[in-house]
């Protein structure tokens, strides 16, 4: 399933977007449904997130893996876990352009997941994907425009 979309950061610079999106101490906090991650290594993160979509609900544990980073401007990323729902792979790229008002973050990956949670379809899973997706960059703008 290819999920993608953008999110602007009105009258946030790239480098402070991009210390909030690859800090993990920050990540745990804004994200929702973060109840842990733990660094485990350079660039790798030990993660554990409620996640639930429709009657399928339940913790994922397993792990994130940030690379190819180029501060201010993009990086890669890695998911995997496993857990009651099912199971959850995938692949994707952060993009960071500033522009007039700020910063535009763009991102677009691949996600494959198996077991009860894929009986939901690839729609459902993706809207929901993308909900805690905004959650999170709302509350990261939130934050950096704060004063």
């Amino acid at each position: 399933m290819k999920i993608e979309g953008q999110f602007a950061f009105a009258g946030i610079a790239p480098l402070a977007v991009c210390g909030c999106l690859t800090g993990a101490n920050r990540i745990a906090q804004w994200l929702p449904g973060c109840d842990k991650l733990v660094q485990s290594g350079d660039g790798s993160y030990e993660m554990e997130l409620r996640f639930g979509v429709g009657a399928i609900s339940g913790t994922f544990r397993g792990s994130i893996r940030l690379h190819d980073l180029q501060p201010t401007s993009e990086y890669r990323m890695s998911v995997n876990g496993s857990g009651t729902p099912g199971f959850i792979k995938g692949e994707g790229a952060v993009q960071l352009t500033p522009d007039d008002t700020g910063t535009l973050l763009k991102y677009s990956g691949d996600v494959s997941a198996g077991g009860p949670i894929a009986s939901l379809g690839q729609r459902m899973i993706g809207g929901a994907a993308r909900m805690v997706i905004d959650q999170f960059f709302r509350c990261v703008a939130g934050k950096l425009s704060a004063p």
